[in-house]
């Protein structure tokens, strides 16, 4: 695991987003991380599967930061 990077344990589901959201500390600074509503999932069920696959989750987005994969506005979609 890097050093530098920590996750909170912040699974939430964002409604304006349409995606669950969760957040890690990359050398100090946050950063948030989305996962887009999967097609005809109702969100309560998608965000108990995210936070049953968490470990999963915040490899992928431990890769995506490690790839420099952010958004114009500092974040990450997985």
């Amino acid at each position: 695991m890097n050093q530098q990077l920590i996750f909170n344990n912040d699974f939430q589901y964002d409604t304006g987003r349409q995606a669950v959201r969760f957040s890690c500390l990359v050398a100090g600074l946050k950063v948030n991380c989305f996962v887009r509503l999967a097609e005809g999932a109702k969100p309560s069920q998608f965000l108990a599967t995210i936070i049953a696959d968490a470990f999963q989750w915040e490899d992928r987005a431990e890769q995506a930061i490690a790839d420099d994969n952010y958004t114009e506005a500092g974040e990450v979609w997985l």
